[in-house]
């Protein structure tokens, strides 16, 4: 005998009467709607640290863009016809068309028949045709046909006859003339369907169960309306792709409808109320409302949740229902709690309607090697994947890379962004923070499709670090460009996979050896020095490193003057950015040769006359910083730049690269200052005008205090170099430096 269920995916309602029906009628076989290759995965539904929601993932092993994931809650059907089944020990068959083959239906859909509805059809015929149940949701007066059905069949009372009603709705929607015919696949699925129960009734089981969406009930009610032969027929010659299948962690907010999952729900958080206390629901969704108030400090008490029951079942009286729904409990919320200010309602409803609950696998269910790898990572790097980017938990990450135990979390989260993962992300340091040793991290929530990639990755290795170095050494060998080599090498570095280093420094020295372009090889200098900078934290061999640097910045040096000149303002700008780049690396190394060659060619740079005037005035700053050039031969490159016959606007931009970072220059130095001023004075109107943009820009960077004092200059006043020339007590300044000169390491 078999006795079908047909059901609501995901429906508290359903899952709670058909617990009672099963434990009446007592089946000695279940069937369920489940691809058939998922069977091996159910074994481990009754493991005690499985715990909904989760998911069935099945995926194509070696195409995992074939891929697919059933979820489970506490409150579905299929979990709870599965939990009683492994308590009761009665057999589960998974009866729906394998995913296998489904995967290979879905590649070929284009030679799959496609229903062409008449265009004669009124709005009526089509809307019944194309969606069965909005239509009848809406001669109900429901916008939408979940909370139709919600309201229909799973808010009710715990009675089996409902399965009944259910099932003659069905068939009157599928059976009935001119009404909606189903897609190739849909009767693929059932014929599938049909045999797997045929089977069974060889097998020897007499009650059978058939747990399944509603909707299928009139294909599989009665078997003798169709011919076996026929389901053969239609079934044969399909091709099946090989699947693998595995249980993944699941959450609320991805059960629900936004999260694309197309058999998703409204309402996750409720559902699970409806499920296991559909009896004190109402007082029980008001008291953890109440609840979350308290909790941001907001006045709710326990007269406010009984006003606030009574509204609700008042509004669901008003509308002739025999109990409150989740639309009622809503609005009676939004006038006792909050006035009719909605504003706060949207956080009651994430918390109580959807929810944030996530489930649990634990690892060893998996089967993947590479995941079990990565969550023994989690573990021994002690880091978690309940992090939170944006939550008052969820504060950077900071490890302190002097630690061994923050050493190792280091290397574990690059070596998973080497996979692409983007778990994790590494945000900037704090200047307050001193030393190269700290490393702040920032945690996205995590998602299932996170194992997905996983499971891609695995095809490199069955463990993080074994994956990320073969995975990483075969981008190596298709990538040829320098820059993107070198952040990658950076990674390598931080990940500790010294066994990749040399391949990729044989690789960049061969591509630096061929790279012509001055701008690509100075956009290499700053990673270079950071990461010899690191192979000292990390205890990293960089020897390769500095043989490569020593190959790029002489080929940079020797290149920068003619660089610098012909270039439009944007290129100018891009190699601005460059200059400085370079020249923190150069100091960064602390290298004097290399620090004598850098310099050297700003020299000549300066001296080229086609050279930009923004780069020409950036070289004679860092040239003055640096005190290669004194205060008086700056004044005199100044007082040239700004008597060129190319016009104020070339004058304006040499002095944006020149007074770049900070006014103090100016500030400190009467000469350089009355030089700027008389040129200024001197500039007609128009000619002003010209140049105000940039000069604009230039001092809008200054801080407040240096642009004021900088106005009160203009007016007349003294320049700190002038309030320079007060005589100061040396005997006693001398005291002060001998106690200066050992803390900086000077004789």
């Amino acid at each position: 005998m078999i006795r079908l269920f047909g059901i609501r995916h995901h429906g508290p309602g359903s899952a709670r009467r058909l617990l009672t029906a099963l434990e009446r009628w007592q089946p000695d076989c279940i069937v369920i709607e489940l691809p058939e290759d998922v069977t091996p995965a159910l074994k481990w539904a009754q493991h005690p640290k499985l715990v909904p929601p989760i998911a069935l993932l099945i995926y194509h092993p070696k195409n995992l863009q074939q891929a697919s994931f059933l979820p489970f809650a506490e409150f579905s059907p299929e979990w709870q016809a599965i939990q009683y089944a492994q308590r009761n020990e009665v057999p589960i068959k998974a009866m729906d068309l394998p995913m296998g083959l489904q995967f290979a239906l879905r590649d070929n859909q284009k030679n799959l028949p496609v229903q062409i509805l008449a265009s004669d059809l009124d709005a009526d015929e089509l809307r019944l045709r194309l969606d069965p149940m909005h239509y009848l949701a809406a001669l109900a007066g429901y916008e939408d046909s979940e909370r139709w059905w919600e309201r229909m069949f799973e808010e009710q009372s715990n009675e089996e006859d409902v399965f009944e009603a259910i099932q003659d709705m069905m068939s009157a929607l599928r059976e009935g003339e001119g009404l909606r015919k189903e897609s190739a696949e849909t009767l693929l699925r059932e014929a599938w369907m049909r045999n797997t129960l045929r089977h069974s009734e060889k097998e020897g089981f007499q009650r059978i169960a058939v747990v399944c969406g509603a909707w299928h009930g009139p294909a599989l009610a009665d078997l003798s309306r169709f011919s076996a032969k026929n389901d053969n027929a239609l079934l044969k010659g399909l091709k099946k792709e090989k699947t693998q299948c595995t249980w993944i962690p699941w959450t609320y907010e991805r059960l629900a409808f936004k999260s694309g999952y197309a058999a998703g729900i409204l309402s996750p958080a409720w559902y699970e109320l409806l499920f296991r206390h559909a009896e004190e629901r109402n007082i029980r969704w008001m008291i953890r409302v109440a609840e979350l108030l308290r909790e941001k400090d907001l006045s709710a008490s326990p007269a406010h949740v009984q006003e606030a029951v009574r509204l609700a079942e008042t509004l669901a009286a008003l509308r002739e229902r025999p109990a409150p729904g989740i639309d009622d409990l809503e609005e009676a919320a939004l006038a006792v709690f909050f006035g009719g200010d909605r504003v706060p309602l949207d956080f009651i409803r994430q918390a109580l309607i959807i929810g944030h609950t996530k489930g649990e696998v634990p690892p060893q269910v998996t089967g993947i090697p590479l995941q079990e790898d990565f969550e023994a990572g989690v573990k021994n790097a002690l880091l978690s994947k309940e992090y939170r980017e944006g939550s008052s938990k969820n504060e950077p990450k900071k490890l302190d890379l002097r630690v061994p135990a923050n050493l190792r979390a280091s290397q574990f989260l690059n070596r998973i962004l080497i996979l692409g993962i983007p778990w994790a992300r590494q945000t900037e340091v704090s200047d307050k923070v001193k030393g190269s040793f700290h490393e702040h991290w920032i945690f996205k929530p995590w998602v299932p499709e996170f194992v997905l990639q996983l499971i891609e990755m695995g095809m490199w290795g069955n463990t993080v670090r074994e994956a990320a170095l073969h995975y990483v050494l075969s981008l190596a060998q298709t990538e040829n460009n320098l820059s993107l080599l070198l952040q990658r090498l950076g990674q390598v570095l931080k990940a500790d996979l010294p066994e990749a280093v040399g391949p990729m420094t044989q690789k960049m020295q061969a591509l630096g050896a061929q790279t012509f372009d001055v701008m690509a090889l100075m956009e290499a200098l700053a990673p270079l020095a950071q990461m010899l900078r690191y192979g000292n934290v990390r205890a990293t061999d960089t020897q390769a490193l500095g043989e490569l640097l020593d190959q790029i910045l002489p080929r940079v040096c020797l290149g920068l003057p003619n660089a610098s000149c012909a270039l439009d303002d944007e290129p100018a700008r891009e190699f601005f950015r460059l200059y400085q780049s370079a020249n923190r690396a150069v100091a960064l190394l602390q290298n004097l040769e290399a620090t004598q060659m850098w310099q050297e060619a700003l020299l000549k740079t300066l001296h080229t006359p086609q050279a930009h005037p923004l780069l020409a005035g950036l070289a004679t700053r860092i040239l003055l910083d640096k005190q290669v050039l004194s205060t008086a031969e700056s004044g005199l490159e100044l007082s040239a730049a700004l008597s060129r016959a190319e016009g104020p606007g070339k004058a304006a931009e040499w002095l944006e690269g020149f007074l770049h970072g900070s006014g103090q220059l100016l500030l400190h130095s009467l000469d350089l200052w009355r030089l700027l001023d008389e040129w200024l004075q001197s500039l007609d109107y128009e000619v002003f005008r010209e140049a105000l943009p940039v000069l604009r820009r230039t001092f809008a960077q200054f801080h407040g205090e240096e642009r004021k004092q900088m106005f009160d200059l203009a007016k007349g006043g003294q320049s700190k170099g002038e309030a320079s020339s007060q005589v100061y007590d040396l005997e006693r300044a001398s005291r002060v430096l001998m106690g200066v000169r050992p803390l900086l390491g000077l004789p």
